[in-house]
């Protein structure tokens, strides 16, 4: 009786040392995975601020761009209302 009671004994400390190993190397892999999130989840941060602000100089560049269109269209239009008006007093 008392070699059983030994030997449930012994595989109960041996049982209870192997869980408290088990549960550190687990809560270490745990850190691990956390600061492999962490560092995920940083990279995806900062490519969004660099997508979001290339797609708002794309935006300032077309804004631009339309603004300039939109003035040599206004002076061309203007050239050729001078042009009419200029020989439409001449005949008249």
């Amino acid at each position: 009786m008392e070699q059983i009671l030994a030997f449930v004994l012994g595989v109960s400390a041996a049982l209870l040392v192997w869980g408290v190993v088990v549960a550190f190397r687990t809560a270490s892999k745990v850190k691990q995975i956390e600061h492999a999130i962490t560092g995920q989840q940083d990279w995806i941060l900062r490519n969004d601020e660099m997508v979001n602000r290339r797609i708002d100089q794309e935006i300032d560049r077309v804004d631009q761009i339309y603004r300039e269109c939109i003035s040599h269209t206004d002076s061309r239009v203007d050239r050729l209302e001078s042009k009419i008006t200029t020989k439409e007093l001449i005949k008249g």
